[in-house]
């Protein structure tokens, strides 16, 4: 078994997840989430009100994301995203053909034995959406209601000020490095102990199935 391509697969996995999202989700997503007990007749959910982002508030996050190169920042992210498109295209439309009761297997293999050119062509559309500049500049806009959702303008114009000290400055490049090498240091911890699992699983069913 091959433990170091484990190893780099989830450590890119795990890298590749830190690069936009901060320490401190992180560490919210993997704490166990507490589930409502079940009902019969669940009440039907109320649509949350619309976030209201005011002009004081909207200039203040505009700054926060000038300061935080934020655009720049969300420009790479989607490059990076647009060259792992292709194989998660893959893998979702042959679990469509898959699904797709309406084909017989004759049909299931003919439709995948053209699928070359469409599909490359598919994967440049979805790269060209993926890196337009149009997707940062929505995105951007999508975001100023969910930082006026968390912060208030005080708080917003309080992390100007710290990200424009020399500290604050320091963190938008260093607090990334920082994570990606903490979660490096993880994969190098149970990395072995996962690889020592999936060998001792996969000893037991070659000795099983001998015994057949």
């Amino acid at each position: 078994m091959k433990h170091d391509t484990l190893q780099q697969t989830l450590a890119t996995l795990l890298v590749g997840a830190s690069i936009a999202i901060p320490a401190t989700v992180l560490a919210q997503a993997a704490a166990p989430q507490k589930t409502a007990p079940a009902t019969s007749t669940p009440a039907p959910a109320a649509a949350p009100a619309p976030v209201v982002v005011t002009p004081e508030a909207r200039a203040a996050i505009k700054e926060l994301f000038d300061v935080m190169s934020t655009k720049e920042n969300l420009g790479k992210t989607f490059a990076a995203m647009s060259q792992t498109l292709a194989p998660q295209m893959a893998q979702a439309m042959n679990q469509q053909i898959e699904a797709n009761a309406t084909l017989t297997p004759e049909l299931k293999a003919k439709v995948r034995s053209g699928m070359n050119e469409p599909f490359s062509n598919a994967v440049k559309d979805a790269q060209g959406i993926v890196t337009s500049p149009k997707l940062v500049d929505e995105t951007i806009e999508k975001m100023y209601p969910i930082y006026a959702k968390y912060y208030t303008a005080a708080e917003i114009k309080q992390l100007v000020a710290f990200y424009k000290s020399p500290i604050g400055a320091k963190t938008l490049t260093a607090m990334p490095a920082a994570i990606n090498e903490s979660l490096q240091a993880g994969v190098q911890a149970f990395q072995p102990r996962i690889a020592a699992l999936m060998d001792k699983t996969l000893k037991a069913q070659i000795d099983a199935a001998s015994k057949k």
